[in-house]
């Protein structure tokens, strides 16, 4: 054994260990983009998301419903109960993939530490579902929970891409004037379609699940997503947004995804504008490992994630 692999495998668990080494890389963007082949693309991705779904542990119950038009998901598990809380939830998937059912596995978790109640957005994919429309659907969904007025305290989650939708919503909201969120969780989030982060270099060999090119691949996904559009606008990239008066931001990521130096620029961004953020780094982790429950190190992340919902309230 290498003395990289000698050290890897004592940095991290054995579960994390065997689970990383099985992973395979997502299909191609090619394969999302290209109609005669998106299908099975999905599928792939899909059964990958959906196979987490057998390491809960505990009693959950998901239920479709709507809201301003915007099909979504309930959840519950066995330690939530109806209060004045709620977590939103903005899956990820590189806007081609996932929904709130597929990816459950990230947002139950935390439902279960929390005993709070969540929503997921099943908002539109591409190529229907190109900027501003998924934007805008967790926009009117978030409004909506607002102006119901049953759920005060209201914390927003989002993964992947997920996370630019709900960093460009921040500060949508910010500057409308509209209530803001008590907080808000990046999961390894995608923010910047130019892909400019050094690790996208560094470690575009080590990512056991995405190959980014040397950022050529989030180029490609983000003008799909917004074609002929500014890739700079903060409502598309928001790492160069105004950082100013958001939600206090809890940002996880993992030291085996490319998308790593996504998530230090945006803790630096935060701090210089003298915001509260909090950015946890998670040895030898790859993108999403929140998602498989089985393994020690997505229970210790989805702990930290209920600490900080709990230090908001």
């Amino acid at each position: 054994m290498s003395l990289f692999a000698q050290r890897s495998k004592l940095s991290i668990s054995d579960s994390a260990q065997e689970r990383r080494a099985s992973l395979q890389h997502y299909p191609t963007l090619e394969s999302f983009m290209n109609p005669l082949t998106r299908g099975i693309a999905r599928h792939f991705a899909h059964q990958a998301w959906l196979n987490t779904h057998k390491e809960i542990d505990f009693d959950y119950r998901l239920t479709d419903i709507e809201i301003a038009g915007v099909p979504c998901l309930h959840y519950e598990t066995a330690a939530t109960k109806p209060d004045d809380r709620i977590i939103l939830y903005v899956h990820g998937g590189a806007f081609v993939a996932g929904s709130p059912r597929v990816n459950a596995s990230m947002i139950l978790p935390t439902c279960q530490l929390t005993g709070i109640e969540a929503i997921g957005i099943d908002y539109t994919l591409l190529p229907e579902g190109r900027y501003p429309a998924p934007l805008d659907e967790v926009d009117r969904v978030y409004k909506a929970i607002l102006e119901a007025g049953e759920k005060r305290r209201l914390f927003i989650f989002g993964d992947s891409v997920g996370g630019a939708l709900v960093l460009s919503n921040l500060m949508r909201w910010r500057d409308e004037g509209a209530p803001m969120p008590d907080g808000a969780i990046l999961i390894s989030p995608v923010i910047d379609s130019a892909g400019r982060s050094d690790t996208h270099m560094t470690l575009d060999g080590s990512d056991p699940l995405i190959k980014s090119h040397g950022g050529k691949t989030l180029r490609k996904l983000f003008n799909f997503y917004a074609p002929g559009e500014d890739m700079l606008n903060a409502m598309i990239s928001p790492i160069y947004g105004d950082f100013n008066d958001l939600s206090p931001i809890l940002i996880h990521a993992g030291t085996r995804e490319v998308m790593l130096g996504e998530s230090a620029r945006l803790s630096e961004n935060i701090r210089r504008a003298g915001g509260d953020g909090v950015l946890r780094i998670f040895d030898g982790m790859f993108h999403l490992f929140h998602m498989h429950w089985a393994i020690e190190e997505a229970k210790y992340a989805h702990e930290d994630i209920a600490d900080f919902i709990a230090n908001q309230l």
